[in-house]
């Protein structure tokens, strides 16, 4: 499992965060795009703002303006070749894009939609609705999760794993006090002996996004002590992001509101609610059985093509079958439960937290399949 920061370390890039960003509403009419070798996206406001704007900005640029998400990237990066001639039809190095061309006209024709503008560090991070709640941000919703878990009687070295990227903050918490055996039923190859006994213990993962990708949620999870993987339960506790329409001064910049800051509470409050929901006994209990269901479950002798049909299944990249492919045949467990242990264990060589995430929600999601399902993905391979 990725390890990401450590707890000292998080919580100084949460606090420095919390002290650095800054938050614009501005009509679409007064927002356009300048790119040269990278795209400033640009507020002409009271006094005018520039800020580059990262790959979940353009993404939500992209989807506001209806612009398909792969023919933006592929219009932007052809902006040093792609130029539309200002004199003559004869094209200079200082005419526009066509990219910021194709762009800044849809803005234009939004005229006084608001837009909401999250910054941070001098790049944009988000652009959203002027309805995202602004007041379940990441440093509030860690001081809650922190206080959450000291009283539910755990502590520091009980976060086996915390993060946070441009999308999302993530705490990964787990419990000893909950802990069940896993017994695969299966014997070594060449040994003739059950496999070893597998320890699992209960625990949450709280997850929130600044950006607009995702809720405020807290999720069942299940953490092998073995070797550290980590299966995420779909099933969660939400707050969404979604409030009443923000105001802002003269300069763009949002007001606070003590009404939303209340609002805020009441709901960071709720924290406390799902995370016991997620340490409950018997949903522990439940989700144990489901992996020992797991092991009684086999798979067909041919792996590769069991691999390739859940690799398309589940949209797992080139790299990701492979290791997955690589971890079954090293763990020699053809059942349902090698399957979700290899794909979580892949997670280990993920590009990226957000995406060592996703696969271990991924193996969260193959603990529920059944019998007729794995046969189905067996019998399509």
């Amino acid at each position: 499992m990725p390890q990401g920061r450590s707890l000292p370390d998080l919580t100084a890039e949460l606090h420095r965060q919390a002290n650095a960003k800054r938050d614009f509403l501005a009509p679409a009419r007064s927002i356009h795009t300048a790119t040269n070798g990278h795209t400033d996206l640009v507020l002409n406001g009271a006094v005018e703002e520039r800020f580059t704007a990262n790959d979940v900005a353009h993404g939500q640029m992209a989807e506001y303006l209806g612009i398909p998400k792969g023919f933006y990237d592929r219009l932007r990066g052809a902006s040093e070749e792609l130029r539309v001639p200002v004199r003559d039809d004869i094209p200079e190095p200082d005419d526009p894009s066509l990219f910021d061309v194709v762009v800044n006209r849809l803005l234009a024709n939004r005229g006084d939609e608001q837009r909401l503008i999250r910054t941070l560090d001098g790049r944009a991070r988000a652009f959203l609705s002027d309805s995202f709640s602004l007041d379940l941000d990441h440093w509030d919703v860690f001081c809650m999760a922190a206080k959450v878990i000291t009283e539910a009687g755990l502590g520091p070295d009980n976060v086996v794993s915390a993060e946070v990227t441009d999308r999302k903050l993530y705490l990964k918490v787990v419990s000893p006090r909950l802990e069940a055996t896993v017994h695969p039923g299966n014997v070594l190859p060449g040994h003739g002996l059950l496999r070893e006994p597998q320890v699992v213990q209960a625990g949450f993962i709280l997850m929130n996004s600044e950006t607009g990708l995702g809720s405020l949620c807290v999720q069942q999870v299940v953490f092998k002590l073995m070797c550290t993987n980590l299966w995420i339960r779909e099933e969660a506790c939400r707050q969404r992001h979604v409030g009443k329409a923000l105001e802002a001064d003269d300069a763009g910049v949002v007001y606070q509101s003590d009404t939303r800051a209340a609002d805020a509470r009441a709901r960071l409050l709720k924290i406390r609610d799902h995370v016991s929901e997620a340490l409950n006994e018997a949903r522990f209990r439940a989700l144990v059985g489901q992996m020992q269901e797991t092991t009684e479950i086999p798979l067909d002798r041919n792996v590769e093509k069991v691999i390739e049909v859940t690799a398309r299944k589940y949209g797992l990249g080139f790299q990701e079958k492979e290791d997955v492919l690589r971890s079954l045949i090293e763990g020699a467990d053809l059942s349902l439960w090698g399957l979700t242990n290899a794909v979580t264990a892949a997670a280990r060589e993920a590009k990226s937290y957000d995406r060592a995430t996703e696969l271990q929600a991924i193996g969260g999601r193959m603990l529920s399949l059944t019998r007729g399902e794995v046969h189905e993905l067996v019998a399509a391979a």
